[in-house]
């Protein structure tokens, strides 16, 4: 696997990130009906033991240019390995807003 993307930021649609994500945590990519990509990630289930479900959270989309980049390696089913790069806090932020970032690993051959 080789970095496709090294750092894409990711447009939150969500109010707010769940505090148990941290960087170096799995996400994943879906193509979605109206042509963006939605960054998914899974939460493991609070209860002790490992009992209940997991759950997913779709925390917000792509920008153009990584969407451009990733939809044909997605519409290929190709295997990616996506992981949260950055978390930059809202207050440390220039926007005032949580700023996500991933990375997207994979074959770049599939790209093509």
């Amino acid at each position: 696997m080789q970095p496709l993307i090294h750092k894409a930021s990711v447009d939150i649609t969500a109010n707010t990130l769940p505090l148990s994500v941290s960087p170096n945590d799995n996400a994943s990519l879906q193509l979605e009906d109206d042509d963006t990509i939605s960054v998914i990630l899974i939460l493991l289930s609070r209860l002790p033991f490992g009992l209940g479900k997991s759950r997913k959270f779709v925390v917000g989309i792509l920008g153009q240019k990584a969407t451009a980049l990733i939809r044909p390696a997605i519409l290929k089913n190709a295997r990616l390995r996506v992981k949260i790069v950055e978390i930059e806090p809202a207050h440390l932020s220039r926007s005032g807003k949580i700023c996500l970032y991933i990375s997207v690993w994979g074959d770049p051959m599939v790209l093509l």
